[in-house]
């Protein structure tokens, strides 16, 4: 496509999702109580829901649910469940085509709604909103008659991929003649229940897809212990994954883990260092490292320490900090107060470490949003958790070996989660990446800047 037809399509896309954006704000505010059993179950326990981007924004009014509200949801999908996987495949298949219709033509309202519960800056958004039309797409493209229905599924999810990544594990469940329960976070469950509408509209046979959402672990908890339940996909970052992930379950139940881990870039001779340093930032602070696939850890030798750093550090002056409605914007706010209060702790431990950023953002307008300034951190002691755990915040750890194959011990004590990459000319360095490396993905001579939500679509785990 020639640079002026580029230049038109962007434009054009700008002004499109800045009237969804417009269209979704200025909507009349309504409740949204949990959808189960195709009826609407109110507890009068009502929460107003604020925008990331601006603490005054309140774009919907939730209920956060009673005890026993997931435990009815489960037993609708149950009641729903033998009907629905009495169906053709082709008849499925058909009802997620229109799906797949719906979606498509609510490309910019879907990816408008993701900005306003997250604020996640636009190219994030519509990517949220892309993959998931790809995921339903590839899905109904498989054959689906190969596989044999489960049963329920649970689908549990976070702000890290609010629609991308649940609604993609849903479809695929649905598709394959399971019932589902989604469980959203409390803190962004619109895109969920607008992608609910979209099922409803389509005809989607009641007790199919039931929605509620999270109280908590507690919620969570209630999901995985019914035994009804025979698998559950979960998708996010924080303490709710980190328990789930330790929660002791029947030995019956699937689980589908897409769960944000450090996502560590090693870089060893490269032959483009400013190339590689341009893609790990852009991997570790689009959006305010709160991606599925946000990069926080980089792994180094000490011989190549000095240049990475450089290198890293004069990269992330073109990281721009604001409201990510705004044009050029390339990382927004902070979910809430309470990851604010985390990236200042985790701050504070770091100390004289902290080579780069680190602070509240000042800027003007962004007063009523937790806005900061990305941190890169070089030199850790021992003791200090950012070089070892995850915290799905904008802070980059640097960390220095003496030679490659301490970086390779590195990355084995690495908690990847979803993926591994490295930046490498050498061949046997690849190799070697390759041989240990232990992540469901990996990259080579690439960062995770382009990588998207449920990355395989898991449908075979469905399909077959």
């Amino acid at each position: 496509m020639p640079d002026s037809e580029m230049d038109t399509h962007a434009a054009n896309e700008d002004e499109l999702f800045q009237r969804a954006f417009d269209s979704l704000l200025g909507t009349e505010k309504k409740g949204y109580p949990s959808f189960v059993g195709g009826m609407m179950v109110a507890s009068g326990n009502d929460y107003e829901l604020r925008s990331p981007i601006d603490k005054s924004i309140i774009f919907g009014n939730f209920q956060m649910p009673e005890k026993g509200t997931v435990a009815a949801a489960v037993s609708a999908a149950g009641s729903a469940a033998g009907n629905w996987a009495s169906k053709a495949p082709s008849e499925r298949t058909e009802l997620f085509r229109d799906v797949l219709k719906r979606v498509r033509a609510q490309r910019y309202r879907l990816a408008a709604c993701v900005m306003i519960s997250t604020g996640m800056v636009m190219k994030d958004c519509l990517a949220e909103a892309d993959r998931l039309a790809e995921v339903i797409e590839n899905a109904c493209d498989a054959d689906a008659s190969k596989g044999s229905p489960m049963g329920v599924w649970g689908v549990i999810s976070g702000h890290n991929s609010p629609l991308a990544s649940p609604a993609g594990f849903s479809s695929c469940a649905m598709i394959a003649g399971n019932t589902v329960v989604s469980v959203p976070s409390n803190e962004c469950p619109m895109p969920m229940f607008m992608f609910n509408n979209i099922l409803s509209a389509a005809g989607l046979p009641v007790g199919v897809f039931n929605i509620t959402v999270a109280r908590g672990p507690e919620s969570d908890r209630e999901l995985v212990d019914d035994m009804t339940v025979r698998g559950v996909a979960a998708s996010g970052s924080g303490d709710r994954m980190e328990e789930l992930i330790f929660l002791p379950v029947d030995d019956g139940l699937k689980f589908i883990n897409e769960i944000k881990g450090m996502n560590p870039i090693m870089v060893y001779k490269p032959g483009d260092m400013k190339g590689a340093a341009s893609s790990i930032v852009e991997s570790a602070f689009r959006s305010s490292g709160q991606r599925i696939y946000s990069c926080s850890k980089v792994i180094v030798t000490n011989e190549e320490r000095e240049k990475a750093v450089s290198a890293i550090l004069e990269a992330v002056k073109a990281v721009k900090v604001g409201d990510p409605a705004e044009k050029g914007v390339t990382a927004g706010p902070l979910m809430n107060e309470t990851e604010l209060m985390r990236f200042e702790k985790h701050i504070g431990e770091a100390g004289s470490s902290v080579v780069f950023g680190g602070r509240k953002a000042r800027a003007p307008g962004l007063e009523n949003g937790s806005y900061v300034t990305p941190a890169v951190v070089v030199g850790l002691t021992d003791d200090c958790e950012l070089g070892s755990f995850d915290t799905g915040l904008p802070i980059l750890t640097i960390i220095s070996v003496p030679n490659f194959d301490d970086a390779i011990e590195e990355l084995m004590n690495t908690e990847c989660g979803l993926s591994a990459s490295i930046f490498s000319k050498d061949h046997n360095a690849v190799a070697k990446f390759n041989e240990f490396a232990d992540a469901p993905h990996l990259n080579i001579n690439k960062g995770t800047e382009d990588m998207l939500p449920a990355m395989d679509a898991e449908v075979r785990n469905f399909l077959s």
